[in-house]
């Protein structure tokens, strides 16, 4: 996980640490930041970790993951994401807002995009559930 987290930061940060106590108790932190972005950060690098190292074939990662994240370490993480192509390993990413991020971040979410999802008919199976009234309601 420190490689990853040198490769997000110009500057050095701390990096997430894992402590295995027994068999079934744990502790999983970034020293001195205990911020939901840092936390967050910290489950994506520990995931991109387990990707790298074992027979562990894809992960999916959803937008809010991303969303306290700063732009500068989520553009840094979409190359991480990219390079396990390398590994013969797939990352599937749900991406918001992808127009407030550098060219370079949009080339890499383009070249890699299989389905884009939207509102006004390119829902998936085309149908926006949440439209109309609940069928429950009195």
């Amino acid at each position: 996980m420190r490689e990853f987290n040198d490769f997000l930061y110009p500057d050095i940060r701390k990096a997430p640490q894992i402590i295995l106590r027994t068999y079934n108790s744990y502790s999983f932190y970034t020293p001195d930041d205990d911020g939901t972005g840092t936390k967050f950060k910290g489950m994506i690098l520990y995931d991109l970790a387990i990707l790298y190292l074992t027979n562990l074939p894809a992960l999916a990662h959803d937008s809010l993951l991303l969303s306290n994240i700063s732009y500068q370490a989520t553009e840094a993480l979409l190359k991480l994401y990219d390079q396990s192509k390398s590994l013969n390993k797939q990352v599937f990413l749900s991406f918001d807002k992808a127009i407030s991020y550098y060219p370079e971040a949009n080339h890499l979410l383009s070249e890699n995009t299989v389905l884009r999802l939207s509102s006004n008919g390119n829902e998936l199976y085309g149908i926006s559930w949440n439209k109309g009234k609940n069928s429950d309601e009195v």
